[in-house]
Order: C-alpha cells, then structure tokens, then sequence
C-alpha cells in the first residue's frame, strides 16, 4: 500500500489499494471483458478467483474476479493479468484501477500531492448567477462523491428548477461532530458550479468517489452506466488515474464505447504538474480535457499544478473557485477547518465543471451537445500552449 506523505494521502486510508508506477490499482482483483470469459474460465478457476456480483448492468461488459490473498508485493496481480493475456486468442484482462478526485499522483486538490495550491477555504455563499442563455434544457451527470442533501438547501441549488437523482454524499468521516472527509463535499461544489452556471441545466448527481475521494474501476464503469440512463447528455468527471502501457482501463473503455452519439464527457486533465500522457479518462479521445488557469495575480497563467500535453482540450479558471459546499469541520490542514456551505477550493477538478456548464448553457434547441461543443471551443480564441483553448469565467467565478 502506498505510504503516507506529508499530507494525507487517500490510498493510504483504503488498505486494498496497491501500486505499481504511477498506477493504483485494487488488490487481489481482476476484470474480464464479458466476452472474452470463457477463455480464461479454467484459468480462473486453477487461481481459486470468485466471480463476484455486478451492479447497474456492467456485467454485460466486464466480469470482476477476486483472487486469493496474494499479499503485499504490488507485482503479484499486474502479473497474473500478463499470464492471462498471454492465453490463447489473447483474452482482454485488466487491473481494476483506481482513480481520485485528490490524490497522489492522480486529479484533484494540488495539496495532496505536494502542489502550491492552498486547503479549502471558507467563503461566503456564492451569488446564483442571474444569467440564463437561450440554449435548451440539458441532462447534465456530475459523477463524483455525490451530492450532500443538507446543501440542496443553499440558494444555488433550491434556486435551480431541475433537479434529477441527486446519489447521496457521505460527506463526513464522523456525523456526530459533523467532521468532514478528507474529500467529502467534493462533488456537492462540482454539481453546484454546474448549477451556478447552466441555469437551465437537468442536474444529476452520480456517487462513485467516496469520502476519501477515490473509486475503483469497476464503481466507476458503473456509475457511468447510471448516468447513461438518467438520460446525460453532458457528463463531468473531476476525477482520474493513469494506466500502465498502450490499452485503456478495459472496463471504462467499454462502457465509454457504448455511451449514445453525442454524449460529450468533460473530465478534469489531473494536478500533478506533469505531461502525464495516459492520464484516464480526460486522456481518451473525443473527451474534452480540462486544464486549470490561476486568474487570481495580475494576468492569467497555467496553474501551477495543472497537468499539461498536446491531448488536452480546453482550461479554465481552476484557482481559488468560488463554489457551494457542505457544513462542517475539515481536520486535513495545518488546523481545523469550519465551514458554513461555501468554498474557495483550486484544482482542475474545479474547471472542469464549468467547462461542462458552459456547454449546457450553449446547447440550442437544434444541435446537440457535442455539436455545441464544437462550437463553442471552436470559437475561442485564445489559447495557453498545452493547456488547451481558454473558456473565461465571468466576475465573481474565483475569490480574490
């Protein structure tokens, strides 16, 4: 398991985590294309593996086994997916991977791994933006920790007409002293950035990440599915990990494939201060990848944790965002924490959001989202090298 860092560092809170490189994976599981089963059946059975449950109909794509404990040597199960791939007609076979909203070295909150970024600082409610384009109603998912049903309350939200399913977030390590996870509330302030500003956005909360801000692949596959039959047009992930060699994470490759014509995915483009070229899902062709920009000196300027490379698509204002949050006491820094449903709180996970919202509020009534897209980011005109074309936000967006 990966050791703690100077700041908390989220695998170290799931003893199931693993590492090898700079991918996370879980131990003592494998995943296994649906189609492809029965080539390794006899192979898993001679391992002692289980084949366990699957949930929101992922089983037609991937199958999730459980092997024996094979103990801590972060080799052992990386190496039995390359015995199994090596089988006859080359059967896909996977880790089950790991992804985060914070975390080291994977998306999120720059803190974690060591980024100049601050903790999460309290703020006053943010002003629901009076703004309402002429574009159309849009299904929007946010997939993330969820929503915490204490902040649908705050103005951003009880001000918003369209709500859908909004899956719970957990939000707190300890309920009776209302103390809040090192991630909880993460994805509360990524929906409400996206109510803020898609004013006629059909919002929907998808709970993958839990309260320490990290899922497994296989959760993650899953909730995608969910979102897909909420009927998302638009779905944003601030999430993300990397993966090791050339194939993509096999079960979020497949149900990725299978999204209907049009679905635009944003997801944020990680903070590790790095060209890390096979960073999940923002990487992936046809995913609008979203950079970070700190807006908060004299000029704007590539964020100094934001992930940077030729595959990304888009940046934003990612430095200080202005957003609503959840209440309680974060204990991670230096001292605790109060707040009172608002934040200010840096990150790619915090642009991409408002990459996602902006594409919603563009949507007209005879286009779909991806052709909005298109539009609307073939339209912009300047660009950082690296970090994509550049969607400003409007006064108010960041804390100064």
């Amino acid at each position: 398991m990966p050791g703690e860092t100077g700041f908390p560092n989220p695998w170290a809170l799931d003893p199931r985590v693993r590492r090898t490189g700079n991918t996370y994976y879980m131990a003592n599981e494998i995943l296994v294309a649906a189609d492809d089963a029965g080539m390794v059946r006899g192979a898993m059975r001679g391992l002692g593996a289980q084949r366990t449950e699957a949930p929101d109909g992922i089983d037609e794509y991937v199958h999730r086994y459980v092997l024996p404990e094979m103990g801590d040597d972060p080799a052992a199960v990386p190496g039995v997916v390359g015995q199994l791939r090596a089988l006859g007609n080359s059967p896909r076979v996977g880790l089950n991977h790991v992804f985060a909203a914070n975390a080291i070295p994977i998306a999120g909150q720059p803190k974690l791994h060591g980024g100049t970024a601050t903790d999460p600082i309290p703020a006053p409610n943010p002003e629901v933006d009076a703004t309402v384009t002429d574009g159309r109603v849009v299904r929007v998912a946010v997939i993330d920790t969820g929503m915490d049903p204490a902040a649908l309350t705050l103005p951003v939200f009880y001000q918003h007409q369209r709500h859908g399913r909004h899956e719970p977030d957990a939000v707190y390590e300890n309920p009776a002293v209302r103390r809040i996870g090192l991630m909880g509330g993460h994805g509360t302030a990524a929906a409400g950035i996206i109510a803020r500003y898609a004013r006629r956005a059909h919002l929907t909360s998808i709970q993958v990440l839990n309260v320490h801000g990290i899922a497994d692949e296989w959760t993650l596959a899953a909730g995608i599915l969910r979102a897909r039959d909420a009927g998302a047009e638009i779905i944003s992930m601030s999430l993300g990990g990397t993966y090791v060699g050339d194939d993509e994470p096999l079960a979020l490759k497949a149900v990725l494939d299978d999204l209907p014509a049009g679905t635009v995915v944003v997801a944020a483009a990680g903070n590790v201060d790095a060209a890390t070229p096979n960073f999940y899902p923002a990487s992936r062709p046809g995913v609008i990848s979203v950079a970070a920009i700190d807006t908060t000196g004299a000029g704007e300027v590539p964020a100094t944790f934001s992930n940077t490379g030729d595959w990304i698509t888009a940046c934003a204002p990612g430095v200080r965002v202005h957003a609503p949050y959840v209440f309680g006491t974060w204990t991670y820094g230096t001292n605790p924490i109060d707040f009172t449903g608002a934040v200010a709180w840096s990150g790619t996970s915090f642009a991409t959001p408002f990459v996602a919202a902006q594409i919603a509020a563009n949507t007209t009534l005879k286009e779909t989202c991806a052709e909005a897209a298109d539009r609307l980011l073939g339209g912009l005109t300047q660009t950082f090298p690296g970090y994509g074309r550049y969607v400003a936000a409007p006064p108010g967006f960041v804390l100064p």
